[in-house]
């Protein structure tokens, strides 16, 4: 549970510029996308929450919770890190290596993998994710979702959940405070995109080394099409690297169906 005084050491002590706190929400990224709208925001806007009843996944998919997760949605402006006005696939993975960073303060090194292009693991199990999405009506703002299973156990999940996701309480027995560990997280999220900003970044070389996907056969649904062979982990922009008899084929975006 977040107190008033956490609210007020997340405000001093990271790169966020706003702070709005509920204590239950739907979705942290639905009330984000709204407050994207305004012309007065100030960002980076965090909407933060103690519990998230109806959060979102990629496509369809749904992200379970419980009382103990870390769930909260940044507003930042996508001019910084997309300078063209397009998509820009090393945001997602970037705010990975974030997480990978940030949890790997808490975990044993090692521990900590990357599923492309935004599922953070914990050993085989997913542990974190994230969901980036456009304003429709700012589309110079992005929203910028993530959802930590810290304290909550994962008991009460369906059992496809529990089958392939954990927790950090789950793994260690271990209680952690979730206010210093969503400021290591900030802290992390905000070098990165510095990084990212300054053209920084080697994408490519530290991803390889969480990869959870490489030397794999993978198949990757994109768009229409589904791509499947070994992979090489990501390049430089971000994109998916599949090999196969046809030769490397990069993908700027895409749905994992089978890993073997």
């Amino acid at each position: 549970m977040f107190s008033a005084r956490d609210i007020e050491i997340i405000k001093d002590d990271s790169f966020v510029r706003t702070v709005e706190f509920h204590p239950e929400l739907p979705s942290t990224n639905d009330l984000a996308l709204q407050r994207a709208a305004s012309d007065n925001l100030h960002t980076p806007l965090l909407v933060l929450t103690d519990f998230q009843t109806a959060g979102r996944g990629r496509g369809e998919n749904q992200w379970w919770s419980a009382p103990g997760a870390l769930t909260f949605s940044l507003v930042i402006d996508a001019t910084k890190y997309e300078p063209t006005g397009k998509f820009d696939p090393r945001l997602s993975v970037t705010t990975a290596l974030a997480l990978q960073d940030a949890l790997s303060e808490y975990v044993p090194p090692g521990q900590i993998q990357l599923k492309w292009p935004n599922d953070v693991y914990l050993g085989s199990h997913k542990v974190a994710g994230i969901l980036l999405e456009r304003s429709s009506t700012c589309p110079n703002r992005l929203v910028v979702g993530v959802g930590i299973n810290v304290n909550n156990a994962l008991t009460a999940a369906p059992d496809e959940i529990r089958r392939r996701a954990t927790s950090l309480h789950d793994t260690s027995g271990t209680h952690y405070p979730l206010c210093e560990m969503l400021r290591t997280v900030l802290r992390q999220i905000a070098h990165r995109y510095q990084s990212m900003a300054a053209d920084t970044l080697q994408l490519a070389a530290e991803w390889w080394e969480s990869c959870l996907l490489r030397t794999h056969f993978v198949s990757i649904t994109s768009g229409r099409r589904t791509i499947s062979g070994i992979c090489n982990g990501i390049d430089d922009h971000g994109a998916l690297l599949i090999q196969n008899d046809s030769g490397i084929h990069k993908l700027l975006s895409g749905v994992v169906q089978d890993v073997q």
